[in-house]
């Protein structure tokens, strides 16, 4: 096995267990709330506390990864990442669980940007577009994953447990990069008020600013889907004949096109399959709005999670594409947008019914294939 290939294999294992301390805190929170006498809107600050510091440390560590050296961003992000994964094992109170969830929330957001970098830089055609697919595939899994293992470890253990498993999961990530990650050269380092307008390049940026748009609605959906479902299925739907956790893990079957986007993209080219995907969430919703049931949800589902396990990887391609300078910040910004989108889809969930949720996502998926049908025609001219 070449040292590339394993370099990949290391990057997709490290994708899944970074995006899992996003939803580690899900199954733990009724414990916390408990163990420590606090509300559960308490408790929910572990996790919105790590989601908003991840999104800003996205834009950091994008914006370093075109100045520093790739690897030792990646090194030194995974160490402290597993310092504070470790110290959280030993917290005894809920502000200071809180507070190392702030640090390990901007810790977290080292490997997303550079990784994508490292990728553009380090690996070519075919390869580079596989491995970046399969660490987005690896974001989508990390969804279910990371709550089936904190579940796993707390109700076999403690909450602590979960902790000390993922200092043992980060550790091994730091290994493997160790081991595997070519070394870059050094880069230019830049005054920080050019640092600004690096960003503000990027939102400029007319085919990024419209790829920033499909990005922004992307993961909104499945969080706007699946926030919105769980409560119907709490106050309307009490016969729902199995758990979200199963109709969640079902639909990762959803995930299976990804694997195939390298051969996909040297038939259709990254434009048409992006365009082609945003069509497969219409598709996906078409029967849910005639009839509602188990089938028709399900089958939303399904295709909801293949649309976007190849539209995010498309976007990442076409944003690396025309980003011609400063490619890290360009990722970063994505990846910034990416989260601020599912985000406002937590928060929307709970404010719209899910028959309105079912309405108004195809309805918008309809607008975002035309926007990137005017996409490609502008940027064939």
């Amino acid at each position: 096995m070449s040292k590339q290939i394993t370099t990949a294999i290391i990057l997709i294992y490290c994708s899944v267990f970074i995006a899992s301390s996003i939803y580690v805190m899900i199954p733990l929170q009724p414990i916390l709330a408990e163990t420590f006498d606090v509300s559960l809107s308490y408790m929910s600050l572990s996790s919105t506390l790590f989601v908003f510091p991840y999104a800003f440390g996205l834009l950091l560590f994008g914006v370093l990864a075109d100045r520093l050296p790739l690897r030792n961003i990646l090194l030194v992000g995974m160490a402290l990442l597993a310092i504070v994964t470790g110290l959280l094992s030993l917290t005894n109170s809920i502000d200071s669980l809180i507070f190392l969830r702030v640090f390990q929330g901007i810790l977290a957001a080292s490997f997303a940007p550079v990784s994508f970098a490292y990728c553009f830089k380090h690996f070519k055609g075919s390869l580079q577009a596989f491995v970046i697919a399969m660490i987005n595939t690896g974001f989508l899994f990390a969804g279910v994953f990371g709550q089936i293992i904190s579940a796993f470890f707390a109700d076999l253990f403690s909450y602590q447990a979960v902790f000390i498993a993922f200092f043992c999961f980060y550790l091994s990530c730091f290994i493997g990069l160790f081991l595997t990650l070519e070394s870059s050269s050094s880069k230019q380092t830049y005054r920080l008020n050019n640092l600004f307008s690096t960003i503000l390049s990027c939102f400029k940026h007319q085919s990024l600013q419209k790829l920033y748009a499909i990005t922004f609605f992307l993961l909104l959906t499945i969080m706007l889907f699946y926030g919105s479902f769980e409560i119907f299925l709490f106050t309307e739907w009490r016969d729902f004949p199995f758990s979200l956790q199963l109709f969640r893990t079902i639909s990762l079957i959803g995930i299976i096109p990804a694997f195939f986007a390298s051969p996909l993209i040297k038939r259709f080219g990254s434009e048409n399959i992006l365009m082609f995907q945003l069509g497969v969430m219409v598709v996906g919703f078409i029967p849910i709005v005639i009839c509602l049931n188990v089938a028709t949800a399900l089958f939303a589902s399904l295709l909801m999670i293949a649309s976007t396990s190849l539209t995010i990887p498309m976007v990442v391609l076409l944003v690396g594409k025309h980003a011609s300078s400063h490619k890290s910040t360009a990722v970063a910004v994505y990846s910034f947008t990416l989260l601020i989108g599912a985000s406002l889809g937590s928060t929307l969930a709970s404010y719209l019914s899910f028959t309105t949720v079912i309405t108004i996502i195809p309805i918008a998926f309809i607008g975002l294939c035309l926007f990137s049908g005017l996409m490609i025609h502008s940027n064939q001219k």
